[in-house]
């Protein structure tokens, strides 16, 4: 494996194709598909699917979040999608891919993610490309105790067991 890694190249983002979950149903591994992050008219091209109980629900079919102004009598049908936490943005089911760890939560979308997430970790030097913004990053994202040398080896095993699951 490399220990150079362009650490600031992907976004969060580029990993929301393909999102394993827990099935709200049986349990199981679940998939969100969708064709990247969502835009408005997207919203039926985000599928929730279980290979082991069958359950099928698109994005579409869900209820949208209600907001009501404050004193006021305005209300909003609206989604408010949550990116960066240990769920799906669109469904808020848990993710597959999550493993408590001594100082937070190790957590990845994907297999893709995880990856990223073990080459970032695994590099001993992590350089920047200076032709992105690199505030919105991965790399520059990801919290202290998970990019520290002196948890490193806990953090790729962590990974390990996940790339198992």
């Amino acid at each position: 494996m490399k220990t150079k890694f362009n650490a600031y190249g992907k976004t969060l983002y580029e990993f929301t194709n393909n999102i394993y979950v827990v099935c709200p149903k049986c349990k199981n591994q679940a998939i969100v598909t969708s064709k990247g992050f969502l835009k408005e008219k997207d919203e039926t091209e985000i599928k929730l699917t279980c290979s082991s109980c069958g359950m099928n629900t698109y994005y579409a079919e869900t209820p949208k979040d209600i907001w009501t102004l404050q004193h006021s009598e305005v209300t909003y049908e609206t989604r408010n999608l949550i990116l960066g936490a240990n769920i799906d943005p669109y469904f808020r089911l848990p993710l597959w891919l999550q493993k408590e760890m001594p100082d937070g939560l190790l957590w990845a979308y994907n297999y893709e993610h995880l990856d990223f997430l073990e080459k970032h970790i695994h590099a001993k030097l992590r350089y920047r490309d200076l032709t992105n913004n690199h505030n919105r990053s991965l790399g520059a994202r990801l919290p202290k105790w998970m990019t520290s040398r002196k948890n490193r080896t806990e953090v790729l095993n962590g990974i390990e067991k996940l790339k198992q699951k």
